[in-house]
């Protein structure tokens, strides 16, 4: 559940800073008994805005824990991958929503603010594929969403700043 207030979230701050985006949520498909039948969802969301094309996977963390390279599936790797081929900006967004950092988290992991934490890291699809590749673990460490070189973003009051992301 609170997986869809970060969704809804991110598919209303794309609409408040870029009224005229075109932004979709892709609907999760029903559990049945049928489902093995129907082709699995390629991705979250996408968005165009300005000619541009957004495939984007979300995920939300609500420990401080690293993500498990299988959070995303086979398949939504392929699409991203998929989706940059052909031009599209393919990202996997995570939100760290964690409500209490205990001091020995803090202390253990100097880099991390104090109180809560309320963020967003992105990846683009090759970077996620190459730390798959090169960490030789089944997840992201924590302290690896804090590295300078990840792409980062905080809340402008009550939205996402996603102009940082598209660029205006």
């Amino acid at each position: 559940m609170r997986e869809k207030i970060f969704q809804d979230e991110w598919r209303d701050s794309w609409r408040f800073h870029h009224s005229n985006c075109h932004i979709i949520k892709i609907p999760d498909m029903p559990r049945s008994a049928d489902a093995r039948f129907i082709p699995q969802k390629p991705y979250d969301f996408y968005a165009l805005h300005g000619g541009r094309f957004f495939a984007m996977e979300l995920k939300l963390k609500t420990q401080l824990e690293g993500m498990p390279f299988k959070d995303i599936t086979e398949g939504q790797v392929n699409n991203l991958k998929e989706a940059r081929e052909n031009g599209a900006c393919s990202l996997i967004v995570i939100n760290y929503r964690v409500q209490k950092i205990s001091d020995k988290q803090r202390k253990k992991n100097e880099f991390l603010p104090k109180g809560r934490l309320n963020i967003v890291f992105m990846f683009e699809i090759d970077e996620f594929i190459d730390m798959d590749k090169n960490i030789y673990s089944k997840s992201i460490p924590a302290k690896t969403f804090f590295e300078p070189w990840v792409r980062k973003m905080q809340k402008a009051g009550e939205y996402w700043d996603i102009p940082s992301l598209t660029g205006g």
